[in-house]
């Protein structure tokens, strides 16, 4: 069984330490105590903010303070640095998004705003939003034994998101309209010069409902994405996210992705 991991507020000490508060926030702590019940001298997994994870065999354990012996903190092999620009969908749809894709390893999720985009948040709602799908993605991370959680940004307009393009390597649009003459993710990435394994920054950008119009992948293109195709049936946009992310990752050497056969 695998040991309950948790997401340090900072990075672990460099060597080994005994009997150290735990730098855990207060719903981390709320959970470990009250929920799970874990009590002193068993033994968690805590993830810090550099990369960086560890053992720990708890030696005091209360609702105000939590202790540790912290064993040598190791680094576990970081996968593809891969950015999910997902247009903003209903709320059961984009939870789904976040979850599954944090999952498969996302490394940032950033929802956005397109023409065709049902969904209306107001700054307020955003914002509010916006910390709930972080605490997903953070859960989700926990879950699937990540050592990092995938940072979700506020919504951005669709014009404001090639302005974001010189961060990546290669930024793909998925797009229906061109099932039959786009080429799939592989493809477009060799054709980009980007390899497995290569630690390139790859973004992926996801229409809503309806796809993305005919003017918004002008814009996308003219600025340097990417059109490609998912295959030649119709995903919905939670489906075209998930997919569309796997097989990035998958193609950058994650997802059990070991290259070429010998």
């Amino acid at each position: 069984m695998s040991l309950h991991r948790f997401f340090a507020t900072g990075p672990l000490p460099e060597h080994a330490t005994a009997d150290s508060p735990l730098p855990l926030d207060a719903r981390d702590v709320h959970h470990l105590v009250h929920v799970l019940r874990i009590r002193a001298t068993e033994r968690i997994v805590l993830a810090g903010t550099d990369g960086r994870e560890a053992e720990v065999e708890l030696t005091h354990v209360a609702t105000d303070e939590v202790r540790g012996d912290i064993d040598e903190p190791r680094v576990r092999q970081v996968g593809p640095r891969v950015t999910l620009m997902q247009a903003l969908t209903k709320r059961e749809r984009m939870e789904l998004v976040i979850q599954k894709t944090t999952e498969l390893g996302v490394t940032e999720i950033i929802p956005v705003v397109t023409a065709r985009v049902i969904v209306k948040l107001d700054e307020g709602r955003a914002g509010r939003r916006t910390e709930r799908w972080q605490r997903i993605a953070r859960e989700a991370a926990k879950q699937s034994q990540r050592t990092t959680v995938p940072h979700v940004r506020e919504p951005v307009a669709l014009g404001d998101v090639p302005a974001l393009f010189e961060r990546f390597d290669a930024v793909l649009v998925p797009w229906e309209e061109e099932a039959g003459s786009a080429p799939g993710i592989g493809r477009a990435l060799h054709q980009a010069g980007v390899a497995a394994d290569s630690g390139a920054a790859v973004a992926v950008i996801v229409g809503p409902e309806g796809g993305l119009d005919e003017a918004e992948v002008a814009l996308l293109t003219a600025r340097g994405a990417v059109a490609v195709s998912l295959g030649d049936t119709i995903l919905r946009t939670e489906t075209a996210g998930i997919v569309a992310l796997a097989l990035t990752i998958y193609e950058l050497g994650g997802l059990g992705n070991r290259g070429p056969r010998v």
